[in-house]
């Protein structure tokens, strides 16, 4: 740029000289409103749905404590639970039953097993990761897919972008009164 300063002021001039729009000033007048009307309201009113919410969940998460420990009671065998006024029980050893041996067939010497052992987790078989989360942008290319918009997927396509491109870059050199010849000659 051989002189920045020079266009900098340029810039400044027609930036100071321009005026926001009324419906700009309407719009930034309500927004600072609404804020000084959330900023008034007190702290508390404002912590109540939260609260609310937290003591139902605290709840909720009480009454499922209660049932797994009901359930886990109940399907306990009879003889693990412990009960203040049941006497102890006692196993009593029962005789056993004859044991009778099962032939056992002879092997052939060829037919050797292996014995099962547990494989090293570094040497299981591998599941693949699980995908990545999508990126914002990602995210908006399936919206603008999904939603099948002409011209929003026109901004897709090369040419309709450079086009705007050079609708921007027209508008901005009639703004600043700038040609283009010199807008060059100061990139440079």
């Amino acid at each position: 740029m051989k002189d920045a300063d020079r266009t900098i002021e340029r810039l400044l001039a027609a930036l100071r000289d321009a005026e926001p729009s009324a419906a700009m000033e309407l719009r930034i007048l309500r927004a600072m409103e609404a804020h000084e009307a959330e900023a008034s309201t007190p702290f508390w009113p404002r912590l109540r749905p939260v609260a609310t919410s937290l003591a139902a969940a605290l709840a909720i998460t009480g009454m499922l404590i209660v049932a797994v420990a009901v359930h886990q009671h109940r399907s306990a065998p009879a003889d693990t639970r412990s009960h203040g006024t049941a006497p102890a029980v006692r196993r009593t050893n029962q005789p056993e039953a004859a044991v009778q041996k099962a032939s056992i067939a002879p092997r052939r010497p060829g037919s050797r097993r292996r014995p099962v052992s547990a494989v090293p987790e570094t040497q299981a078989a591998s599941f693949p990761a699980p995908p990545m989360p999508l990126t914002e942008q990602e995210k908006l290319l399936l919206r603008l897919a999904h939603r099948r918009n002409p011209q929003d997927t026109a901004m897709l396509n090369p040419a309709v972008q450079a086009a705007q491109s050079a609708k921007a870059t027209e508008q901005f050199q009639q703004f600043f009164g700038i040609n283009p010849t010199e807008m060059r000659s100061q990139i440079e």
